[in-house]
């Protein structure tokens, strides 16, 4: 399948991602700002909270540093994405890339445009912390990674994630190593090309002198 499909593909289904996140905490934000709304009681509920922090509410208050960060994972998965082999085993990692930058764009438009990001799903169960769609993209997704990178690809598979491999260092060392073989191969040529009648019957009347 060509990459052109798989660009426009991640486009679209990057673009449905990100809506339905933003769609979930517009309603959020409109229906749970009087309250909590239990859907499995003392078990999963819905709960509007205000996060200006990343998760667990770590790094409260710096909404420009962590804008910043997302950003940069956005353009680095993207480009990551890019190097991802044609072979079509490789397709679920492009997916998981999908829906990890889609994760972190609906958090980076909550914080440019409100200065917060909106989470409202709440595992009472274990008081688990408040989070959102995006934030289902992002973790689910990094566990299905994990889990291929454990059972299902081989070492061997996975030699494109190597950094020279990922910034093309390695094509170059090659194509520098076969640039100077040829270099070493044109010299010898030019060196026979240039050796004069006199140097050639030179070689062959020694050639005849050992043999006799």
């Amino acid at each position: 399948m060509n990459k052109k499909f798989w660009y426009i593909g991640s486009v679209i289904l990057m673009a449905v991602l990100v809506f339905i996140d933003q769609i979930t905490k517009f309603l959020a934000r409109r229906d749970l700002a009087d309250g909590a709304f239990s859907i499995i009681d003392k078990v999963f509920s819905l709960s509007l909270v205000k996060n200006k922090g990343a998760a667990w509410g770590i790094l409260q208050g710096r909404v420009d540093i962590l804008s910043i960060v997302s950003i940069i994972l956005v353009i680095a998965i993207a480009f990551f994405f890019i190097k991802i082999p044609k072979d079509k085993k490789f397709n679920i990692i492009r997916v998981l890339c999908v829906f990890v930058s889609a994760g972190a764009i609906g958090n980076i438009i909550d914080r440019i445009g409100f200065g917060e990001v909106t989470d409202f799903l709440y595992i009472e169960l274990i008081n688990f912390p408040v989070f959102n769609i995006a934030d289902c993209y992002i973790t689910f997704s990094m566990f299905i990674f994990v889990f291929l990178l454990l059972f299902k690809y081989k070492d061997e598979d996975l030699d494109f994630i190597s950094f020279k491999r990922l910034f093309g260092k390695e094509k170059k060392e090659q194509d520098k190593a076969g640039t100077g073989d040829n270099v070493t191969e044109i010299k010898a040529e030019e060196k026979t090309d240039n050796m004069t009648d006199k140097d050639i019957k030179e070689d062959t009347d020694e050639g005849n002198q050992a043999g006799n």
